[in-house]
């Protein structure tokens, strides 16, 4: 199964936000699949929206991190668009989706935190000290 999804680092000053599956202690970017027929802008700005109730203007791509897993006995390919945007400080943001929370964290505490794919969090923080783009293969 290969998979495309649009996933988004939203900013605000020196935090980010990321989501998490209720009871779960890892974390991900808000954003999703692109559907068939979809942009994946389109996809993400749907998807942040359903998750968060962010509507993101402008954003800049950020990179790409590819990652390899199993689930439920089903191996899965999937290739991970990163989208960085900044959010006006005191956005109303919360989770929009049962069984998902969204937390704003210190962009300096990102390296402690379990976050899948584990490359999201150097593709992030390369593009925050260099402001260029950059891709991690599966390993």
């Amino acid at each position: 199964m290969i998979e495309v999804s649009a996933r988004l680092v939203a900013f605000t000053e020196d935090r980010l936000l990321l989501a998490n599956h209720r009871g779960q202690t890892w974390y991900f970017l808000p954003g999703g699949n692109v559907e068939p027929g979809e942009s994946v802008e389109t996809a993400l700005r749907r998807e942040t929206n359903e998750e968060t109730g962010l509507r993101v203007r402008d954003i800049e791509f950020l990179g790409c991190v590819e990652h390899l897993y199993d689930e439920g006995g089903t191996s899965f390919h999937e290739i991970n668009l990163l989208f960085a945007a900044q959010v006006p400080w005191g956005t109303d943001i919360g989770s929009r989706e049962d069984g998902i929370d969204i937390v704003s964290v210190a962009f300096h505490d990102l390296p402690t935190l379990d976050v899948r794919p584990a490359a999201t969090t150097v593709v992030i923080t390369d593009w925050v000290t260099s402001r260029r783009p950059s891709w991690k293969p599966a390993p």
